[in-house]
């Protein structure tokens, strides 16, 4: 069957059932272009497996993920869904030692990390103190993660420098991850 590849930031492919038929090319929105599917199963921990009315779909739960955390964030942010996306204070601030060029972009990116719910400020020379962080950020090694966003941030070319790319970057770093076993309800959710 032929593979329709998905246009960036999509997280689903599409598999027709009709072997040898073009398939056109996506247009239009998220909700458009997907339409109701039913949750089959879990393929490799990292594609949701769904059936609708045209065949199987695949939807990489990742990708998935990340499209409704950014678009919570960016609902946060203009003050629209401040309820669905929350803060976490941590009981105690974390301290991380930072490379200069990670402690560069942290400065630039400071005031929209804070929107966000990731307060982070200067503390000493090669280090910074976090004191909040945005619900679903990983917990387990905060340094680790912060170290990987502030790389992410500064490398990352799919959003052009400022909000917009602050906002793609936390929620990369707060969604499901490949490899998470999702329980079908959790699937469900994610689909919804």
């Amino acid at each position: 069957a032929a593979l329709r590849t998905p246009q960036p930031g999509q997280g689903a492919l599409a598999l027709p059932h009709r072997p040898g038929e073009p398939t056109p090319a996506p247009t239009g929105t998220q909700r458009d272009l997907l339409p109701l599917l039913r949750v089959v199963g879990q393929m490799n921990t990292t594609y949701v497996v769904c059936e609708g009315p045209d065949g199987m779909y695949l939807v990489d739960q990742h990708a998935a993920h990340e499209r409704v955390v950014y678009d919570r964030l960016l609902a946060q942010a203009a003050g629209r869904d401040a309820a669905q996306v929350g803060v976490q204070p941590l009981l105690e601030p974390v301290l991380v030692e930072l490379e200069p060029h990670a402690l560069a972009t942290l400065d630039v990116h400071r005031d929209d990390l804070g929107r966000l719910g990731l307060e982070v400020e200067p503390f000493g020379e090669r280090t910074a103190m976090v004191r909040t962080i945005p619900a679903g950020f990983g917990t387990l090694d905060i340094p680790a993660e912060l170290r990987a966003l502030l790389d992410r941030l500064e490398d990352d070319a799919r959003v052009p420098q400022g909000f917009g790319r602050a906002v793609a970057t936390v929620a990369c770093h707060s969604s499901i991850r490949a490899g998470m076993p999702l329980a079908m309800e959790e699937m469900r959710r994610l689909l919804e």
